[in-house]
């Protein structure tokens, strides 16, 4: 990726998807944070995703097996998948898309898997943030299942929360397009909950 069009999705990361609080935002593991990255507020942005697209193709063509899909879990994954099957169709690589569903649909088809490929078919797991990894966990663990054979992980936020050191040790290596160190506000509301619980611990 250009090193203009990174620095440029970053400035849109921080502009419109990172929110910072002195009340903790809940995290989907559980977890409490002061700060938090809404990226459904940059993937849903016509310029934002289509450097997300690119960013996300630049290195998957970087891998040693070029996967045949590309998909996650949903909501996280849905919109990056889309906009890079489009952008690999346009480009004659044609990379499909495969959406894990949270839990099977209860009517219709009953698939757990949206638009499910054949067994043995190459994938590359994406989300969009990711802390304790266990959303791409889930994603892996229904594909796998489903005989899909995984080639890459690439994720858009790495928070750096340890996530993705659990994920490479069963997949490989993970690739993330941005980690929270990227982003300055970030790092400020991290070292200031630490200063803020250093003194409650002092104090205690």
């Amino acid at each position: 990726m250009r090193r203009q069009d990174w620095t440029r999705l970053r400035a849109l990361i921080e502009e419109r998807c990172l929110k910072i609080s002195d009340k903790p935002f809940k995290l989907s593991n559980g977890a409490l944070s002061n700060y938090y990255f809404d990226c459904k507020n940059i993937t849903l942005d016509g310029e934002g995703l289509s450097l997300i697209a690119e960013a996300f193709l630049e290195e998957i063509q970087k891998l040693h097996q070029q996967p045949k899909a590309i998909g996650g879990l949903t909501m996280g994954a849905d919109f990056i998948t889309a906009a890079v099957a489009l952008r690999s169709f346009e480009r004659e690589m044609h990379i499909q898309g495969s959406i894990v569903r949270k839990e099977p649909k209860k009517h219709g088809t009953m698939l757990r898997i949206e638009n499910e490929l054949d067994r043995g078919t190459p994938i590359v797991v994406i989300d969009d943030v990711m802390t304790t990894g266990n959303s791409t966990l889930q994603a892996c663990e229904e594909f796998k299942a489903a005989g899909y054979r995984i080639v890459g992980i690439i994720v858009l936020i790495d928070r750096e929360e340890g996530g993705k050191a659990e994920l490479e040790k069963r997949f490989g290596k993970v690739k993330a397009i941005f980690i929270t160190s990227d982003f300055p506000k970030a790092v400020k509301a991290v070292e200031q909950l630490r200063t803020t619980k250093g003194k409650i611990a002092a104090a205690a």
